[in-house]
C-alpha cells in the first residue's frame, strides 16, 4: 500500500536520460521503491562488474587500476545498463527492471545493445553525409573527423563513454542530446540522417541560391554557414507558406516578411507553433515528419521573439 501511495504521488515528469540508471537509483532510494537489501545487492553487483572490467584490462595481472581507469569503468557499466533501460521508454518499468532482473542479465543486454547502436550510428551518419554532399558546409564536412575517430577508436567495454563525438554541428530547433555514450551518438547522427531527407524533398538548386543569398548578408561564402542548414530551408519554407504561398519555394521577400509580421502580431508561441504544424510540408517518411513536427515549439518560439521585436526579415535571405 505505501508503494502505491508512494507511485500515485510521483510527478509525471520523466526523469532526465543523462546518467538514466544513477537517477533511477537515486529516486528509487529516496522513495523506498526499491528495498534496501536489493539496492545493495545492485550496488554490489556494479562494484563486481567494474572491477571484471578492471581485471579483463590488465589482462589477469591485477585488479588494481588508477582512479581515471576505474571511473572509465564504472562509466562504461552505466553506460550500458542506460542503453537497455532507455530501451523500455518508461521510468517504471525501468524501476522494475532494476528490482527484479539480474544485474549481468542487464549487462549482457546493453553490451548487445550497444554494439547494435554503434553499427547503426556510423552507418546513419554515412546516409545523412551522403544526403546532405550537394549542399554540405564546412561545419557539417567537419563532422567527419569525430566520425573518424569513433570508427577506430571508439572502446565499448573499458570506455564506453568516451565515444569521442563532439556535438558541435547544431540540430533543427537547437535539440540538445542528454543521453551519454553510444545512446546520443545514435540519436545525434539519427537527427542528421533525418535532416538529410528533409533536405531531400526540396529542389536542390533553390536550397544553392537560398545558401548564396543569406551568406551574402554576412558577407561570407555559403559553405561557411554555420547554422543548421535544415533549421534555414525549414523557417524560408514556412516563411512563405505563413505569408500565403503554398508551394515548396523558399525565396522570400519583403512583402512576405511584412506580411507575417503584421499578420502573426501578438499570437502567443505556443499558438503560432500549432499553426506552423498546420503549414509544415511533410515528408512521406512518418520518422522524419515527426522529427520536424517535434521542433516547431523552438522555431515558433523563436520567431515569436523577433516579431516582438518588429525583426522578422532579419531571420531571412530577402530580397
Amino acid at each position: 500500500m505505501a508503494q502505491e501511495i508512494i507511485l500515485a504521488g510521483r510527478s509525471a515528469e520523466p526523469l532526465p536520460r543523462a546518467d538514466y540508471t544513477l537517477a533511477l537509483l537515486k529516486r528509487a532510494a529516496a522513495e523506498q521503491t526499491v528495498p534496501d537489501s536489493r539496492l545493495e545487492e545492485i550496488k554490489a553487483a556494479l562494484h563486481s562488474a567494474a572491477g571484471e572490467r578492471a581485471a579483463a584490462y590488465t589482462k589477469g595481472r591485477s585488479t588494481t587500476v588508477t582512479r581515471k581507469q576505474a571511473e572509465a569503468f564504472y562509466a562504461s557499466v552505466f553506460c550500458q545498463l542506460d542503453a537497455v533501460l532507455l530501451e523500455l521508454h518508461d521510468d517504471q518499468l525501468a524501476e522494475d527492471a532494476l528490482r527484479t532482473r539480474p544485474l549481468a542479465e542487464l549487462l549482457d543486454a546493453g553490451m548487445l545493445l550497444t554494439l547494435q547502436r554503434y553499427e547503426e550510428a556510423k552507418e546513419r551518419f554515412r546516409q545523412a553525409y551522403k544526403l546532405t554532399a550537394p549542399v554540405q558546409t564546412s561545419f557539417f564536412h567537419a563532422l567527419l573527423k569525430d566520425f573518424e575517430k569513433f570508427c577506430t577508436q571508439y572502446d565499448a567495454r573499458f570506455r564506453a563513454a568516451d565515444t569521442k563525438v563532439a556535438f558541435t554541428y547544431p540540430l533543427l530547433g537547437n535539440m540538445q542530446i542528454p543521453e551519454r555514450g553510444v545512446a546520443g551518438v545514435h540519436r545525434y547522427y539519427t537527427a542528421l540522417l533525418l535532416e538529410g531527407r528533409l533536405l531531400q524533398m526540396y529542389d536542390i538548386q533553390a536550397i544553392r541560391q537560398l545558401m548564396q543569398d543569406y551568406a551574402a548578408l554576412f558577407r561570407t561564402a555559403p559553405d561557411m554557414i554555420a547554422e543548421n542548414l535544415a533549421e534555414l530551408v525549414l523557417r524560408h519554407s514556412l516563411l512563405r507558406r505563413l505569408s500565403g504561398r503554398e508551394d515548396a519555394g523558399l525565396h522570400v521577400t519583403q512583402e512576405m516578411t511584412d506580411s507575417v509580421q503584421a499578420k502573426y502580431a501578438g499570437v502567443p508561441a505556443d499558438a503560432l507553433a500549432e499553426i506552423l504544424c498546420g503549414k509544415l510540408l511533410l515528408p512521406e517518411d512518418p520518422d522524419t515528419a515527426e522529427y520536424c513536427r517535434a521542433a516547431m515549439p523552438a522555431l515558433a518560439e523563436m520567431l515569436h521573439r523577433r516579431i516582438g521585436l518588429g525583426r522578422v526579415g532579419g531571420w531571412f535571405a530577402v530580397s
